[in-house]
């Protein structure tokens, strides 16, 4: 029997170059891969609210969608996923310095030495191909 489509709003948070990344704790899954802030839609809202939602409650920090960057529907042993990947910028009245553990900002060009899932792969593509935003 499968498992029903999990829709998930990720937020591909950029400042100065670098993004915003994590790493799976153990005993969770995917444990082990780095992961941008992300998680479970709540109906009834957006993929973009649930970026946003998602990245204040994992991060500490307060960010604004500028676009979908890239939709990728994915299968894992665990289930199906629709993942939504919102690349989004801090609001401008806060520090992006305070961040919650385990979140890091990484530099763009560092990106490809992380360990990410396969669901990323083309979103990683993307961003590495991509002007900076500010």
């Amino acid at each position: 029997m499968s498992t029903p489509l999990q829709i998930i709003g990720i937020s591909l948070v950029e400042h100065q170059n670098c993004f915003l990344v994590g790493l799976r704790p153990e005993g969770t899954v995917l444990a082990g891969f780095a992961e941008f802030p992300g998680g479970k839609q709540l109906l009834p809202e957006s993929t973009a609210e649930t970026a946003v939602r998602e990245c204040r409650e994992e991060t500490g920090l307060q960010v604004e969608p500028l676009r979908l960057l890239h939709q990728e529907q994915f299968v894992y042993d665990h289930g199906d996923v629709l993942l939504d990947f919102w690349h989004c910028k801090l609001l401008d009245d806060q520090s992006p310095d305070s961040l919650q553990s385990p979140w890091m900002w990484v530099p763009r060009e560092e990106l490809a030495s992380y360990s990410f899932p396969p669901a990323n792969k083309a979103v990683l593509e993307l961003i590495l191909k991509s002007t900076p935003v500010d």
